[in-house]
């Protein structure tokens, strides 16, 4: 607390930080050299040292030019007031004289500001959208100060959100300052600033401004934005100043909540949409060793990543494995199946979409880009995207921002790229259902997966796996006989790894046998019927649906158990292979 000062006419005082001040502030929001008192032909004024960053007050109003100063009143300086005193004549034989001290004080909320602030934490409780919730605090905060303009600035980079200013119509007149932002930043603290006389100096954005405040956003030790309230034709008060901070501190705190609990979404999702983490490449021929090889060296990149290879050979698996290995492994894998995508809103399931877009949306969702941000996503038959979608994934790739729909303002992420697809694309993209662009954009690096007729030599480890985990479910110990094996390795397995976990599953569930021999394996007996003319992959998928139909007898969600896809995946293959059950 700084001395009281007697004033002499015809010496300045100077206030400030600095040493050589007359009166030395203690105070992180005045500047160095501050304000100045000054007497001249026998009136005492108050006028700033330059343009001091957080301005000088006269009982609460800002100043921007030279005022004179009246007995009793009191000069703001950040935290500190200093009451300004003429001495009476005759209260001392010195000459006429000024007398300035300091005064701890705060200023209070008033009962109007307190039911405003209940009002809002009322609200703010039941808010589930960050965006709704700053929209909620803007619109407080505009209505109590009486401020122009109010607006919000993301400084989450974990999470971060849209610049919101309201009202909304200011957005195409005003823009916040960017400069005031980092300032707010680098300080940690708020800044009070009269933005109508600093010209250019700090933004060209606030020379439509006469006052502007900026509220750094805080909690968990985490700077999660900067609140702006300007104003071109009134000055703010100290109670606007106090009021908008401890508004900012319920905000900060509902936000790093909201912050934490979508995150914890996304790892829920994470849970659910991924493979099973105790799943994993299981083998030890020269193709497996190999594959492992190739995602060993692509895994800390951060190129786009194609995996190739037939249904069910585990192109999920290998997405996993890069994951895993790659320095976004704490981070979200998001899965999702291009195929089972609603093909009415493929777009929402992506990129996410605003309350009230369409029928059905009575919230704010963030899409798979959004839950994978920092992470992977990885696109499982990327083939099956449709093609207006395909232009939009292909900007998100190489911009790296998209818009949800119904939203004004693009988000910015950070996702690695795995997709996999069981089809030719290069021909794909000869029949038009395919874009080439996006073709190139994903075959930066490309990993074939081999199917399980050519590493025969794995499905023992395989088969001992999975009937390992078949037999905790079953409650007991579950093995094949040599003949079984012998079948295992005989077979061509059109359907792979898939199918194969499919018929021991089969197997094991039908049969109460501890020994599974050859005969319990519901698979073709005949080598011949089991070998399938043709290698192309078409023809191979073609011929697994018909026969996963066969034996099912056109039952389409066992087939598709059996085949290890979704019913709807299922269905819509046959649709584009013209495959009808009823024919079988």
């Amino acid at each position: 607390m700084p001395p009281s000062c007697e004033l002499i006419p015809g010496q300045p005082v100077t206030l400030g930080r600095h040493r050589n001040n007359t009166i030395i502030l203690r105070d992180e929001h005045a500047s160095r050299w501050h304000a100045v008192v000054v007497n001249e032909g026998g009136h005492w004024y108050v006028n700033n040292i330059g343009v001091p960053i957080n301005g000088t007050r006269v009982n609460g109003e800002r100043i921007g030019q030279q005022v004179e100063l009246a007995d009793g009143q009191q000069i703001g300086i950040g935290d500190t007031l200093l009451r300004f005193r003429i001495e009476k004549p005759g209260e001392t034989s010195a000459p006429a004289s000024a007398s300035a001290s300091s005064e701890a004080q705060t200023t209070p909320l008033q009962g109007d500001e307190l039911t405003v602030l209940c009002n809002f934490l009322m609200q703010s409780v039941e808010q589930a959208d960050a965006r709704t919730l700053i929209l909620q605090a803007l619109e407080t905060i505009q209505q109590q100060t009486r401020a122009t303009l109010v607006g919000f600035l993301s400084l989450d980079a974990d999470a971060p959100l849209p610049k919101i200013i309201w009202p909304e119509q200011a957005q195409v007149d005003f823009q916040l300052s960017r400069q005031l932002t980092q300032q707010v930043q680098v300080e940690g603290r708020t800044v009070w600033i009269a933005a109508g006389a600093i010209g250019e100096s700090l933004s060209d954005s606030l020379g439509a401004f006469r006052d502007a405040l900026c509220i750094p956003l805080r909690a968990a030790g985490t700077a999660l934005g900067a609140l702006h309230v300007y104003k071109s034709q009134s000055v703010f008060q100290e109670r606007h100043l106090r009021f908008c901070e401890v508004l900012a501190g319920y905000l900060a705190s509902s936000l790093n909540v909201l912050r934490a609990r979508r995150s914890l979404e996304a790892e829920n999702s994470r849970l659910r949409d991924r493979v099973s983490s105790s799943e994993e490449l299981i083998g030890n021929s020269n193709q497996l060793r190999a594959l492992r090889q190739i995602i060993g060296r692509v895994a800390s990149r951060n190129s786009t990543v194609l995996v190739r290879g037939e249904s069910g050979v585990g192109k999920e698996l290998v997405a996993l494995a890069l994951h895993r290995q790659s320095p976004r492994r704490d981070g979200p894998l998001v899965a999702v199946n291009c195929a089972a995508i609603a093909a009415t809103l493929p777009e929402a399931e992506l990129f996410g979409h605003r309350k009230g877009t369409f029928t059905g949306a009575d919230r704010d969702r963030p899409g798979l880009f959004q839950q994978a941000d920092e992470g992977t996503l990885f696109l499982d038959e990327i083939g099956e995207l449709p093609l207006d979608c395909q232009a939009k994934l292909l900007r998100v790739m190489e911009s790296h921002t998209f818009r949800p729909v119904g939203a004004t303002q693009e988000i910015r992420v950070d996702v690695r790229i795995v997709a996999a697809t069981n089809r030719e694309l290069e021909e794909e993209v000869r029949k038009g259902k395919f874009r080439q662009d996006l073709l190139y954009r994903l075959q930066v690096i490309q990993v074939e997966v081999p199917a399980l007729r050519q590493h025969p030599d794995d499905i023992p480890l395989l088969a001992a796996y999975f009937l390992e985990k078949l037999g905790r479910e079953c409650r007991r110990t579950v093995r094949l006989s040599p003949e079984a094996l012998s079948r295992l390795q005989g077979y061509s397995w059109p359907g792979n790894i898939r199918q194969l976990r499919a018929v021991l599953e089969s197997a094991v569930v039908v049969s109460d046998k501890s020994m599974l021999d050859a005969d319990d394996l519901p698979i073709p007996a005949d080598q011949h019927e089991a070998i399938v003319p043709s290698l192309n992959l078409e023809d191979l998928e073609t011929w697994a649906i018909r026969q996963a139909l066969r034996q099912t007898k056109g039952n389409v969600s066992k087939a598709a158990r059996i085949l290890g896809v979704v019913r709807d995946t299922l269905t819509s293959k046959m649709k584009r292979k013209d495959i009808n059950r009823e024919s079988l």
